[in-house]
């Protein structure tokens, strides 16, 4: 008779010898290439922002009511003055040292300095929500794809809907229930560390998560369909498996594929929406200083800003491609 166990250790397509063959390697080296280039095209067009303004750069950034004198300082600090390819060793050159230039209406306040202040704040919204994302959608993911029924039917249509919610319109449902309704948490703002970050974070995050939360249900849900309906799954069943075993330590593995890839992809959404959100409930991230810039034409500040979200949504496509790399067994032996 064959025992539980033995159906297990067969019904595991994803477990196998760590063997690493040709193409593990060549997908890390392709992947590194990939997000280099990609990497060199973001300072190239974060370069061009500023120079490809109609006219004068300086003047449309400082006003045609500006002196001489403040358009000659602009044009240095700037480093408009100099030949195209120079300036662009300049900028490579300032990258380099960790530079990104002085904000021109911060008060002598550098980039960097904008960036950092406020870079943490989006990336604790950001990471909460796919933990929250994650949370939610693989039970939902898994219970959709092991059952049929009204329930599947159900939870497939609340997905379609919240699918269609701006992530601030759900920003402001939540703020009316958990702040004005509930008084649970606060409407808004920022504390002065962890953990008591975390009743401020708790809201903007489930608002953002309402974009990423029916795509990877429907992805786990879609590998499930595709798992259940193999023959081990059968035999597992058939054998003793428990449902909730069989679908946590076998089905579940088959949707961690495709869970890394659409996180890393949508990385770059999820950043943009955090700049609607970080404006709902008034949070200090650097898609405030990015309205705020826009608004004052601190252009130094919005290129410095463009090019470090854009960095980071290619580390984070980048991230998704190794991670692939090191759990798919498939490519680990080249297969």
């Amino acid at each position: 008779m064959v025992s539980a166990t033995d159906v297990e250790s067969k019904a595991r397509p994803l477990v196998r010898p760590w063997r690493l063959g040709p193409a593990w390697l060549r997908q890390i080296f392709s992947a590194l290439g990939q997000a280099l280039t990609v990497a060199l095209v973001v300072v190239i067009v974060t370069f061009a922002m500023v120079r490809l303004i109609p006219g004068d750069p300086a003047t449309a950034i400082l006003g045609s009511k500006s002196t001489p004198q403040a358009l000659a300082a602009l044009r240095v600090q700037l480093h408009l003055n100099e030949s195209l390819p120079k300036q662009f060793l300049d900028y490579l050159s300032d990258l380099a040292h960790g530079n990104l230039g002085v904000s021109l209406a911060g008060g002598g306040r550098t980039v960097l300095n904008v960036i950092s202040t406020g870079l943490p704040v989006t990336l604790s919204v950001v990471g909460f929500a796919m933990l929250f994302s994650i949370i939610v959608a693989v039970p939902l993911g898994l219970f959709c794809g092991l059952r049929r029924g009204w329930a599947d039917s159900a939870i497939r249509a609340s997905m379609t809907l919240l699918l269609t919610m701006p992530p601030f319109f759900i920003g402001l449902l939540l703020l009316a229930i958990f702040t004005t309704g509930l008084h649970i948490l606060p409407a808004g703002g920022w504390g002065t560390g962890w953990p008591n970050n975390l009743q401020y974070v708790i809201l903007p995050a489930a608002a953002l998560s309402g974009y990423l939360v029916p795509i990877l249900t429907r992805s786990v849900r879609q590998s499930t369909r595709t798992a259940n309906a193999e023959a081990w799954v059968e035999s597992g069943v058939a054998r003793g498996l428990g449902p909730l075993r069989l679908a946590f330590r076998h089905v579940l593995p088959n949707s961690v594929l495709p869970m890394i890839t659409l996180l890393g992809y949508n990385a770059g959404a999820l950043i943009a929406s955090a700049v609607i959100i970080e404006a709902v409930f008034g949070l200090p991230g650097i898609g405030t200083d990015l309205v705020t810039a826009i608004s004052l034409r601190d252009y130094p500040v919005i290129q410095g800003i463009a090019l470090v979200t854009a960095l980071l949504v290619v580390a984070a496509n980048l991230t998704a491609d190794l991670l692939i790399a090191v759990v798919d067994p498939r490519i680990r032996r080249g297969a």
